[in-house]
């Protein structure tokens, strides 16, 4: 078959169990606005998010992206041999795949390909992940669901013990720091079996961490959400802060404030937002040092195993057992 026939193969059929309905997802958004916050998850539903996410995770300027990835290499060979039973990779918050894919391939050039079983809010970042990782698994399965939903994070870590085997269940790109440092692990423990590990990373708090997020790159996701119905940067103005959130966080912070009078259409129905009004949104929430980061988890039911740094010392990566 030549080439320009495989191209025009269709896409290989993914199956996605759909806990989050779509009507659900537009409903949640409408609340948003309403509310005037914009929680973390909104961020990666619209296409313009998307776009937006998959192009900051592909620019030098994100530095957080590039420290994971960083991290991420220079720990998977070691991955390998501490766990070589693993059978089932579980990314949670896995956004296009591409960390994820770093652990497939670490197990698939010691001749064994996973599971992976891909969980995100986002139908079009599930897809995605699937076809970023095609050629490393032995299977994959796409998980939409709300990860702050204790009965999805159930019903998630079922369909991964489906699975025979232990599984790994990764949360990476600091992304932790947005499911909740205080509760999340806690919330997982509850739900995977006491063979499998928790693979997790986390921004370390520094006077460069502003700049790693207001550039033109991330702002024009910050912006995604918004350009989505129809905000542009004509009706008002989107900034970036940092400050503590106690027991050993800091949190950068961002809102948009309207200049003008705004009227946004949302599933038929229409949300005004008046000039001067603050739309705040999702804090993306870092550590004062690797100890704060590593309690959090030890203090939901975890032991840490093993842990590794960036070269500039700003982010850190672990894996722990269930005690």
């Amino acid at each position: 078959m030549n080439s320009q026939a495989e191209q025009q193969l269709p896409p290989f059929p993914f199956h996605t169990l759909v806990l989050l309905r779509e009507r659900e997802i537009a409903e949640q958004l409408r609340r948003a606005f309403e509310q005037r916050y914009l929680p973390e998850h909104l961020f990666y539903w619209l296409p313009s998010s998307v776009q937006a996410w998959v192009d900051l995770c592909r620019s030098t300027e994100y530095k957080n992206a590039n420290r994971a990835l960083e991290v991420l290499r220079a720990a998977a060979p070691g991955l390998v041999g501490q766990y070589p039973n693993i059978t089932t990779i579980c990314g949670l918050g896995c956004g296009e795949g591409s960390k994820d894919r770093i652990l497939l391939e670490a197990f698939v050039s010691t001749g064994k390909k996973l599971n992976y079983v891909a969980a995100d809010f986002s139908q079009a970042l599930l897809e995605l992940a699937a076809d970023h990782v095609d050629d490393v698994v032995a299977s994959a399965l796409g998980c939409k669901l709300d990860v702050f939903d204790d009965w999805h994070l159930g019903a998630i870590a079922g369909a991964t013990q489906t699975f025979e085997g232990p599984a790994l269940y990764s949360v990476l790109g600091n992304t932790l720091g947005a499911f909740d440092p205080r509760t999340f692990p806690a919330r997982i423990r509850r739900d995977i079996a006491l063979h499998d590990h928790f693979l997790f990373d986390g921004e370390i708090f520094s006077d460069s961490t502003l700049a790693g997020y207001d550039n033109p790159t991330n702002r024009r996701f910050a912006w995604g959400p918004l350009t989505g119905v129809g905000i542009t940067e004509n009706d008002g103005k989107l900034e970036f802060s940092t400050a503590p959130a106690g027991d050993g966080l800091f949190a950068v912070t961002k809102h948009f404030t309207a200049n003008r009078d705004l009227r946004v259409n949302l599933g038929g129905e229409a949300v005004e937002i008046r000039a001067g009004e603050t739309l705040r949104m999702s804090n993306s929430m870092k550590y004062a040092n690797e100890t704060a980061l590593l309690d959090f988890v030890e203090a939901g039911g975890f032991r840490i195993e093993s842990q590794w740094r960036s070269r500039d010392g700003h982010f850190v990566l672990a894996c722990a057992a269930p005690v």
